[in-house]
């Protein structure tokens, strides 16, 4: 039999860290801190842009540019000293990203095309829905009169979010009742890039996964983890999940997804599970608070998986390390300063922000346990010793 004959796969390109100019972040929060800790990990030169020397990925890097995330000229002169950019954050100019990068011949990586297709939650429905993956039922909001009308068509329970620049609960309004309603309305008039209205889930619980895809096509997923928010902020993850029919399924067509985008980079997939169907909540076209279990749960983690990604290397297959895992967000509770006595049972992963203050989040505890649950207690107590 004549053996079928396959194209010689594109060898993978070559690291040079002495030759290299740097991988540039744009922002300097914790997520790109994370970044920037796995890339010296790798040996890569890292480079951030950001506003105040202060910023967490600003103290980790000599490399940091002070500049503007929506200045042009900041912009431009940062890409042109970089080999490639990658962001923490998809609420940039992805049309002026996209120019920039055309101009200057620097990538950026996962692409502004994709980057402008989430930040909008009305487009980041619609893709979903193309590509058949299950998310709830949902109405586009411009007007009073069409929040009237969406609250009533589902069934006088909505969930109203900015189409664009909400996180953490932000931009979001819960409406239940006749006053709720009459509360959220004038929120319409101003914002100019209006609302999608959604049906209100009753979920079980919230699930969370991070893909990630290298521009040679190959893919990989993470756990699916359970999720925990307080106050509209995560507060808790465990797993790994077991996972069934349902959960195997949905990550197979998510990984399918991002081939169809032709996205390269990670992704955090939020779910709502309510006993009988997966919907997905929102996604995210970067490293994710979901995925922070990973820096200590598996070999290999998403920030340095994302690094890897987008420099077109193996992604590899990373290993579980313990049965059971945790992460639990230490957000703030007051301004005073912070102290604590160093965690014995739980690695501490410390941002390095300067101003506490309620809800902030300040760093996070990972353990390792013979279960989800076992993990998840560890990091509860680990949590008492730090005072915030």
């Amino acid at each position: 039999m004549k053996k079928t004959q396959h194209p010689a796969r594109k060898p993978l390109p070559l690291i040079h860290p002495n030759k290299m100019k740097p991988l540039g972040i744009v922002g300097g929060g914790q997520l790109a801190r994370m970044l920037a800790l796995k890339a010296h990990e790798l040996g890569i030169k890292v480079a951030v842009l950001s506003e105040n020397t202060s910023d967490p990925a600003a103290q980790v890097t000599r490399l940091w540019t002070k500049g503007s995330l929506a200045n042009a000229g900041d912009l431009r002169k940062f890409l042109n000293a970089c080999s490639m950019i990658t962001f923490e954050s998809e609420f940039l100019d992805a049309h002026l990203l996209e120019t920039l990068s055309r101009e200057t011949s620097v990538p950026i990586l996962p692409h502004p095309k994709d980057m402008a297709l989430i930040q909008d939650r009305l487009t980041q429905k619609q893709i979903l829905l193309q590509n058949r993956l299950p998310t709830a039922r949902f109405h586009t909001v411009s007007t009073e009169d069409e929040a009237r009308w969406a609250l009533k068509d589902l069934g006088g329970l909505a969930v109203f979010k900015k189409r664009r620049f909400g996180y953490d609960g932000y931009g979001t309004f819960i409406v239940r009742s006749g006053k709720d309603l009459t509360k959220f309305l004038p929120e319409v008039s101003k914002n100019s890039n209006g609302f999608i209205a959604e049906e209100l889930i009753a979920f079980k619980r919230e699930l969370a996964v991070m893909i990630v895809r290298n521009a040679r096509g190959q893919t990989l997923r993470l756990p699916f983890v359970e999720s925990f928010q307080e106050n509209a902020r995560c507060l808790w993850v465990k797993g790994p999940l077991k996972e069934g029919k349902r959960l195997v399924a949905l990550g197979q067509k998510l990984e399918k997804f991002l081939g169809s985008l032709s996205y390269v980079g990670a992704m955090g997939v939020e779910l709502f599970d309510t006993g009988t169907d997966l919907l997905i909540n929102e996604l995210a076209p970067r490293v994710h608070n979901s995925g922070h279990y990973s820096l200590d749960a598996l070999s290999d983690d998403q920030f340095s998986l994302h690094i890897k990604a987008i420099l077109g290397q193996d992604l590899g297959k990373p290993r579980p390390l313990s049965p059971g895992f945790a992460m639990m967000n230490l957000l703030g509770t007051t301004a005073k300063p912070v102290k604590w006595l160093v965690p014995s049972a739980a690695k501490l992963h410390w941002y390095g922000k300067e101003e506490n203050r309620p809800g902030r989040k300040m760093g996070h505890l990972n353990a390792l346990a013979a279960n989800p649950d076992k993990a998840l207690a560890l990091v509860k107590k680990q949590r008492s010793l730090l005072y915030l």
